[in-house]
């Protein structure tokens, strides 16, 4: 008799535990219908748009909770054209893809990769066509935390064509080379230091930022927590 009645308890807290869990699940799945809906809704027609866009995205890549993952949804919706809300000027390093880490999938974004995310004439003509003839409202110059090519500026690394392009981040190193946090202050000066040289040099950008069409903001990626902070 004891025997049946704790095997009928076991039944009953069985049954509630499940019902628990698929609760939550529902409420989870829910959740995160939710979030693909506000986004699905969500029109870049503004540079705020799009830094909002980001923002979301990275906090989505955080969470887990990813919207933009299929790859053969999204190869359908741009197999006709292209109209990506934001540019990237990124760092090389394959610990920071962008269209990953703001969850953008295919078709969103314009990624502008080299070692150190600094500007040259190639990237500037990238940077102006996408603006101008793509109808991008951002630019974004992302550096990121242990970046290779500022680690090699400040340490004065000589090799190849590699030793000019370093010789461009060295005019970012503002503190001693002592100071234990010399890297990543670089890895933001240098930020701020291309995004000068951007308006500076290219005359086309300059004046779309000057009408407020577009805007060009810096951000600071942390390899250590996949979290990116916008230097606005």
């Amino acid at each position: 008799m004891k025997k049946s009645y704790f095997t009928v308890l076991s039944l009953i807290f069985g049954l509630i535990l499940i019902s628990c869990n698929k609760q939550e699940k529902v409420a989870e799945n829910a959740e995160i219908q939710d979030t693909m809906q506000s986004v699905e809704k969500v029109e870049i027609l503004t540079p705020e748009d799009a830094i909002a866009e980001l923002k979301a995205g990275n906090r989505r890549f955080l969470s887990e909770k990813m919207i933009n993952t299929n790859y053969s949804e999204n190869i359908e919706e741009t197999k006709s054209g292209q109209k990506p809300h934001s540019i990237i000027l990124s760092c090389m390093d394959s610990r920071v893809p962008p269209e990953i880490i703001f969850d953008q999938g295919i078709g969103n974004i314009f990624a502008v990769r080299n070692a150190g995310n600094i500007e040259d004439e190639n990237i500037l003509g990238s940077l102006e066509y996408a603006v101008d003839h793509a109808g991008s409202k951002l630019i974004v110059v992302m550096g990121h935390s242990h970046c290779g090519a500022v680690t090699g500026a400040v340490h004065d690394v000589k090799m190849g064509n590699l030793t000019q392009l370093l010789a461009q981040i060295k005019p970012a190193i503002k503190s001693d080379l002592n100071n234990p946090d010399v890297i990543n202050e670089t890895v933001k000066n240098s930020v701020i230091m291309t995004i000068e040289d951007i308006l500076s040099k290219s005359a086309i950008i300059s004046e779309l930022v000057h009408e407020k069409k577009i805007a060009i903001v810096g951000a600071y990626y942390d390899i250590e927590t996949g979290e990116v902070q916008f230097m606005e």
